[in-house]
C-alpha cells in the first residue's frame, strides 16, 4: 500500500497518510481521518480543562467544592466522595439508540444529564488545586502529577518532591523552575538536563554538580558559563550572585542570555530510541512525531504519554496502554478509542470518565459496567448487534473515527489546553462557531498590593505577604501561600512578580513547540538533515545527532 496525500476537512491543509498507518487503521478497524494530525490534537485538547478552577456546590451534598465547571454552567457536577459513592446511578440516565440523530447529539445530550466529577484527581491528599493527579501529597496547583510531594505550580511532572513551576520534570527534589529535566536536586533554571545537583541556569548538561550558567556540559563541576574553577574559587564567585533578589536575579537570566547563545542543540532528544522522531523521547522504539513520551513502541502522535504499545493520537496517557487510538487523559486502557478521562477498561468507545469496565459505548460516568449502550444496560448479544448498526450509521453520518467535535463537554475553548497550544482569540472562536466561556476566573475581593512597594530581596519579605493579594501585568490576581513562601526562602529566591498562569505560559514556550520542520544541520561543514521541534525562525544552533556528538563530546 502506497502513501496517500489527503485534504483535512477542517484547515484544508494537506496532510499524508504512510503505509503503516493505513495498516494500524485496518487492525483497530477504524478508517483513516480526515482531520490532519494538528487538528486531531487540537480536538483532544479541548475536552480537557486542567488549570480554570471555580469554587460552586456539589449538585448532590450541597458542599462546597473545586471543580472545573463553572456554578453558572448546565452541568450537574459531584464531588468526589458523592461521585464515587453507591448514590451514583449512572444507569438510571440511559438512553435509548435514535438512528433519526447524529451519534455526537445524542452523547452531548446524556452529557448534560449524568452527573461529571468535579475534578479527576485519584488517592491525592492534602492538596488543593490539584488536577488530573495520582498520589499526590501537600501539593498546591500541580498539573497532570504523579507521586509528587510539596510541588506548587507544576505540570507533567513525576516522583519529585519540593519543586516549584516545573514542567516535565522526572525523580527530582528541590528544583526551581526547570524544564525537560530528569534526576535533578537542588537546581533553578535548568533546561534539558540529566542528573545534575546544585545547579542554575544550566541549558542541555548531564551528570554536573555545582555548576552556574553553563550548556551542553557532561560530568563537570565548579565551572561558570563554561569556564572551570576551583572549589574554593567557584563558591566565591557564585556567593556574590545575589539570587535573592528580584532585580539581581532578572540581571543573572540576561547574563546567562547572552552566553547560552552559544550552546549546540541537538535537533531532537532522543534518549535510548531507536527508529523515532520528536522530541524528548526516552527508552522508545518505532515512535513517530511524538513528544515527551517515554517507554513506548510503534506509535504516532503521542504527547504526555507512559509505557504505550501499538498506540496513536494519545495525549496524557499513562499506565500501559495499548492498542488504542484517540484517547486523553486515560490510565490503563486496551483496545479502546475515542475516550476521556476513563482508566483501567477494556474495548470501551467514545466514552468518558468509564472505569474499571468492557465493552462499553457512548457512556459516561460508568464503573464497573459492561455491555452498556449510552448508558443502557444490554446482553452480550444485544450488545454487540446494537454497537455494529451504530457504527454503521456513524459511518454514514461521518462521525466514526473522528474524536469529540469541541464544545461537547460544555467547556469554552478558551478553558482547555487547546488554548495553550492552539491560541485563539474570542472572535477567532466566534468565527468558528467555537464555545467560548466569559465568567471572570478571579475571587479574590481584597484589595492588590502595588508590585513596585513589594521588597527586592526574599530576606525582607515578611508572612504578612501571605495575606495580600497581588497583581500580575496580564491583570489576574494571586497570591503566596506559606509553603510555597518557605521554599523560596529555602532555595534563596525572590518571590514571583507574575502569576502562576503567566509563568506556566512561558516554561510551555521554553519546552518547545510539539511540531516538526525539516531542517539541515547548521554545521557547515554537513549536509545532514532531519526533522526537529526547533522552527527556522528561532535562534539555537541545531546540530545533527554526528555533529552534536562530535561537538559535545
Amino acid at each position: 500500500m502506497k502513501a496517500e496525500n489527503k485534504i483535512c476537512q477542517n484547515c484544508k491543509k494537506e496532510f499524508v497518510i504512510e503505509p503503516d498507518d493505513f495498516g494500524f487503521y485496518e487492525k483497530i478497524k477504524v478508517p483513516p481521518p480526515t482531520f490532519c494530525p494538528e487538528c486531531r490534537h487540537q480536538r483532544r485538547l479541548a475536552i480537557r480543562n486542567e488549570r480554570v478552577f471555580y469554587w460552586r456546590n456539589c449538585n448532590s451534598c450541597n458542599q462546597k467544592i473545586i471543580s472545573y465547571y463553572h456554578g453558572d454552567k448546565e452541568q450537574a457536577v459531584w464531588c468526589p466522595s458523592c461521585w464515587w459513592s453507591d448514590k451514583s446511578n449512572p444507569l438510571s440516565y440511559g438512553k435509548d439508540f435514535n438512528f433519526s440523530k447524529p451519534f455526537f447529539e445524542q452523547f452531548k445530550d446524556l452529557y448534560k444529564k449524568v452527573p461529571t466529577l468535579s475534578l479527576d484527581i485519584v488517592n491525592c491528599k492534602n492538596s488543593d488545586y490539584v488536577s488530573y493527579c495520582g498520589d499526590d501529597n501537600y501539593c498546591y496547583f500541580d498539573i497532570a502529577g504523579e507521586k509528587n510531594e510539596y510541588c506548587y505550580f507544576c505540570k507533567f511532572i513525576k516522583y519529585s518532591k519540593d519543586c516549584i513551576d516545573c514542567s516535565f520534570v522526572y525523580n527530582s527534589e528541590l528544583n526551581y523552575e526547570c524544564v525537560n529535566c530528569h534526576k535533578i536536586y537542588g537546581s533553578s533554571f535548568l533546561n534539558k538536563c540529566t542528573d545534575c545537583s546544585n545547579c542554575h541556569f544550566m541549558y542541555d548538561c548531564r551528570s554536573c554538580t555545582d555548576c552556574f550558567g553553563c550548556w551542553n556540559l557532561r560530568n563537570k563541576s565548579y565551572h561558570i558559563f563554561n569556564k572551570p574553577y576551583s572549589r574554593e574559587e567557584y563558591n566565591k564567585i557564585v556567593s556574590g550572585f545575589n539570587k535573592k533578589s528580584f532585580s539581581a536575579l532578572e540581571n543573572l537570566k540576561k547574563e546567562f542570555g547572552k552566553y547560552s547563545k552559544k550552546a549546540i542543540t541537538k535537533f531532537a532528544n532522543l534518549i535510548n530510541s531507536t527508529n523515532c522522531t520528536g522530541d524528548d523521547l526516552f527508552n522508545c522504539k518505532n515512535v513517530k512525531e511524538s513528544f515527551d513520551v517515554s517507554n513506548a513502541e510503534n506509535g504516532k502522535y503521542l504527547c504526555d504519554v507512559l509505557d504505550a504499545k501499538e498506540c496513536y493520537d494519545l495525549d496524557f496517557s499513562l499506565y500501559k496502554p495499548s492498542f488504542n487510538i484517540e484517547l486523553i487523559s486515560t490510565l490503563n486502557l486496551g483496545s479502546s478509542g475515542f475516550c476521556n478521562a476513563s482508566h483501567y477498561s477494556n474495548d470501551i468507545w467514545y466514552c468518558d470518565k468509564c472505569n474499571n469496565s468492557s465493552d462499553l459505548f457512548g457512556c459516561i460516568g460508568m464503573s464497573k459496567k459492561k455491555y452498556c449502550i449510552l448508558n443502557k444496560q444490554y446482553s452480550k448479544e444485544e450488545y454487540l448487534i446494537l454497537k455494529n448498526k451504530i457504527i454503521e450509521h456513524m459511518k454514514k453520518t461521518g462521525e466514526w473515527g473522528e474524536f469529540f467535535p469541541i464544545g461537547i463537554s460544555n467547556f469554552g475553548y478558551n478553558e482547555t489546553v487547546a488554548q495553550e497550544y492552539f491560541p485563539l482569540t474570542k472572535e477567532d472562536c466566534e468565527k468558528l462557531s467555537l464555545p467560548w466561556w466569559e465568567k471572570n476566573t478571579n475571587t479574590y475581593k481584597q484589595e492588590t498590593v502595588d508590585m513596585d512597594l513589594l521588597p527586592d530581596n526574599i530576606d525582607d519579605v515578611k508572612d504578612e505577604i501571605m495575606k495580600e493579594v497581588l497583581v500580575c501585568e496580564c491583570g489576574k490576581n494571586y497570591k503566596i501561600v506559606p509553603y510555597e513562601l518557605n521554599l523560596y526562602r529555602k532555595m534563596g529566591l525572590p518571590i514571583p512578580r507574575k502569576c502562576p498562569n503567566c509563568r506556566h505560559e512561558k516554561r510551555i514556550k521554553l519546552a518547545g513547540e510539539r511540531k516538526l520542520w525539516h531542517q539541515k544541520c547548521m554545521n557547515q561543514d554537513c549536509m545532514n538533515e532531519f526533522e526537529t521541534s526547533y522552527s527556522p525562525d528561532r535562534p539555537e544552533i541545531v546540530y545533527c545527532e554526528k555533529c552534536y556528538q562530535q561537538e559535545i563530546y
